[in-house]
């Protein structure tokens, strides 16, 4: 028989191989002292314990006719510890996502875990061209330096593809 207790999230395994007489007051002599097997932390307490991490985001726009775009464009990194909540991509004086072009962003955020999935989008919006054909993406967790590659090789186009400017691409080996 084994017995747990909840707290802060974490849950604490004591084995006890014997009956336990449940009473609303118990003495010393019948108390039973048990020793800790396990404790399995719970996400919140895992995640209190990630440290930052700064991810470099390689894009590479693709190389046809109308590949780039002028929108905002917007991404959220998933991993197995949670994600980075959706953030602008963008810099100062650098023209972005413009045909064939490969632009590099950094962004610093808790440790995520394996990388599992992105989404991508844009607002549509912009002086010339709002559609995006979006070749590929390629993830570096600067502080291990494992990179993961999420294809696309579609448009993010109102009037192009399938209409979506928004994809959520998975992480490929």
């Amino acid at each position: 028989m084994y017995n747990y207790v909840r707290f802060e999230n974490c849950r604490y395994t004591f084995p006890c191989k014997s009956w336990v007489t449940i009473t609303p007051n118990v003495s010393k002599k019948q108390a039973k002292l048990l020793s800790l097997k396990e404790v399995e932390e719970g996400k919140v307490a895992t995640i209190r314990n990630l440290a930052n991490v700064k991810y470099e985001i390689v894009i590479l726009t693709g190389d046809i006719k109308g590949a780039g775009t002028d929108a905002n464009v917007w991404i959220t990194i998933y991993g197995t510890n949670g994600d980075t909540g959706k953030r602008p991509l963008k810099q100062r004086f650098r023209d972005l996502f413009e045909r064939g072009q490969t632009d590099k962003f950094e962004i610093e955020a808790l440790d995520l875990g394996e990388l599992n999935k992105v989404r991508v989008e844009h607002d549509n919006k912009g002086l010339g061209n709002q559609g995006w054909f979006l070749d590929k993406m390629e993830i570096t967790n600067m502080a291990t330096n494992a990179k993961t590659l999420f294809p696309c090789d579609k448009w993010l186009d109102k009037k192009k593809g399938d209409g979506e400017i928004s994809r959520d691409l998975l992480a490929v080996d």
